[in-house]
């Protein structure tokens, strides 16, 4: 069976840490007001970024890698979480709508 690695792991990874200068992560927003604590969006969560702790959802705590998909927003019956901000690669990648387009690099 293959091992996969938890999020605080993650971090101890020399190439990870370097996530806010090349990547940004996504993040949701939990209105815990309407949040009833089902547990639904943590389950649909493809990155584990969401957890149910005290009978509601938050994030986690420690570096919570979440890819900005819109599972949890779907799957949540009450209309408790918004997507806050999205899934950015900065440094290798220019996004369709930014700037001018340009050739390819030679190599």
């Amino acid at each position: 069976m293959p091992e996969y690695l938890k999020c605080k792991d993650w971090w101890k990874i020399e190439s990870f840490r370097k996530l806010g200068k090349d990547i940004i992560l996504g993040t949701v927003e939990i209105d815990r007001a309407k949040c009833k604590g089902c547990g639904l969006c943590a389950g649909a969560c493809a990155a584990s970024a969401l957890e149910l702790k005290d009978k509601k959802v938050k994030m986690i705590d420690v570096l919570p890698a979440c890819m900005s998909c819109g599972d949890c927003v779907a799957i949540c019956p009450r209309g408790a979480i918004q997507l806050k901000g999205y899934f950015q690669l900065k440094r290798y990648f220019r996004y369709l709508d930014r700037g001018e387009p340009s050739l390819p690099r030679k190599f």
